[in-house]
């Protein structure tokens, strides 16, 4: 897997990843720079286990509910085995590569495990981004009303709003947009004529209309999950925060993914950006800063954990001919 990689992407450039491990150190020590070692100890001291378990069923919930939607944005054609492990790889790939590196983990993850054609892959990933804009924003906004005057709840809600309506937009003209993307790469070399060209093939034939009410309810179930789990790690540690609180973080939280820094898997941007969100709640930074790093943890080992139960169980299935 990681010498097909390595082959498709820029892995094996070693500035990329200096660059990466510089900007993940230094932002991972300016957080643990502001944290209280004192309240870190008696945060875990007094952590919810009972939360942490609920949490860690919830994420387990969400991996499922992104294999079923790999399977169904690959037309259905692999058995689920292959979409669990095809998710399996690409959640383990996203904390370990530099940043942007993982969405071309995730092409060749669907290439290898899902058949599918590196354009179509491409296509896939991409219409998955947005159904979660769609999904994700929607939550926000629904956040948001409901945290009073806790900020501007006009701007946010427009803002959040046309968003929302761009993204539909991009959906529903998606072929058109591939249309003019081919006529533009005309004279690009062969491999992006071929990436676009089987990018809008894709979009034509690969994902039926139908199926959009299924991606749309496996993209909530996908995210509510993730949503659900984040609320009982805060709760696990007793931050105190409100409901709409708890889901506004968790959201604002989940769009700090999409931040241009070349990071280790989001190392170092992760736990500033949450350590920032908590103290917009009202917590002091030391406060703010100790959660962010214990919540992070938990985020970063998991998929590890998910990659483990994946594989030993369907191992486990092959041994015993079920």
């Amino acid at each position: 897997m990681l010498s097909k990689l390595s082959q498709k992407s820029a892995i094996n450039k070693p500035a990329l990843w200096g660059v990466s491990l510089v900007v993940s150190l230094g932002l991972l020590a300016f957080v643990f720079m502001q944290a209280d070692v004192g309240q870190a100890a008696s945060m875990l001291e007094n952590l919810s286990r009972p939360f942490l378990g609920v949490a860690f069923i919830f994420l387990i919930m969400e991996g499922i509910a992104t294999a079923l939607r790999l399977w169904l944005f690959a037309a259905k054609k692999p058995c689920l085995n292959e979409a669990l492990q095809a998710n399996a790889w690409y959640v383990l790939l996203l904390v370990i590569l530099p940043a942007r590196l993982g969405e071309v983990a995730a092409v060749v993850v669907l290439e290898r495990y899902l058949g599918q054609k590196y354009g179509a892959a491409a296509m896939s990933i991409v219409m998955q981004r947005l159904y979660d804009m769609i999904v994700l924003g929607a939550i926000f906004l629904i956040a948001l009303l409901g945290l009073g005057d806790f900020i501007d709840r006009t701007f946010m809600s427009v803002v959040s709003l046309v968003l929302i309506l761009i993204v539909i937009f991009v959906l529903a003209r998606l072929e058109f947009f591939l249309t003019v993307a081919a006529l533009l790469v005309k004279k690009a070399p062969k491999k992006l004529r071929r990436l676009v060209l089987q990018a809008r093939l894709y979009s034509r034939h690969g994902f039926k209309t139908r199926d959009i009410p299924l991606a749309l309810l496996l993209t909530l179930v996908k995210w509510t999950s993730n949503l659900a789990a984040l609320m009982f790690l805060f709760m696990s540690l007793h931050l105190g925060l409100g409901i709409f609180e708890n889901i506004t973080v968790a959201a604002a939280y989940n769009f700090l993914a999409i931040i241009p820094l070349q990071t280790i898997g989001g190392i170092g941007i992760g736990e500033a950006g949450l350590a920032l969100l908590l103290t917009g709640t009202g917590l002091d930074v030391s406060a703010a800063a100790s959660a962010s790093l214990m919540i992070r943890f938990v985020i970063l080992v998991f998929p590890f954990i998910f990659w483990v139960m994946v594989m030993g169980g369907l191992n486990l299935k092959k041994r015993l001919g079920i």
